[in-house]
């Protein structure tokens, strides 16, 4: 069961509450990437929580029917890099590790699209999912597979500061 602290008080008087989830109610989360084969051509894969103005390292594996060989176009996304493609050892998909920036709060949806080398007319869309909190709005627990390795300096810096000194 969860519980609220209502530990501030807002403008209008009311308060503002964190929300604290028991230790089993954490460990029984599904913490795996969700990856949803829509039809053969779209692929819907959610993130989960990110933390604003991040940059993360995800890695999952996607079912698909474009064969060994893909390519993308790397100039596609600015948001998303994919890092390493490589056929899975079943051979009915692909394996990924890309390179994901959080830009914005709220939820974010980016697409990729991955090219069967042998078939150009084969293609398939990745549709990429998550909810990104905002600075002061909590550290999300990442799902399985995604890793924070940079965080944005000139997000960082004191000079985005609220605090107005003394």
């Amino acid at each position: 069961m969860e519980t609220i602290s209502e530990n501030s008080t807002t403008s209008d008087g009311g308060h503002e509450g964190h929300v604290h989830f028991a230790p089993e109610q954490v460990e029984s989360h599904n913490m795996e990437i969700q990856v949803k084969n829509i039809n053969d051509d779209t692929i819907d894969i959610h993130l989960g929580f990110l933390k604003v103005h991040h940059y993360y390292e995800v890695s999952f594996c996607v079912h698909d029917k474009l064969g060994e060989d893909v390519e993308t176009d790397p100039l596609q996304n600015v948001h998303v890099t994919i890092q390493q493609i490589t056929p899975t050892e079943a051979g009915n998909g692909h394996s990924l590790m890309l390179h994901f920036y959080a830009h914005k709060e709220k939820l974010l949806k980016e697409i990729l699209f991955l090219k069967s080398c042998s078939d150009p007319e084969k293609t398939v869309k990745l549709i990429l999912h998550a909810r990104v909190l905002g600075k002061g709005k909590g550290t999300p627990a990442l799902k399985n597979g995604i890793k924070c390795f940079k965080v944005d300096p000139e997000y960082d810096s004191d000079a985005l500061s609220d605090w107005q000194g003394f």
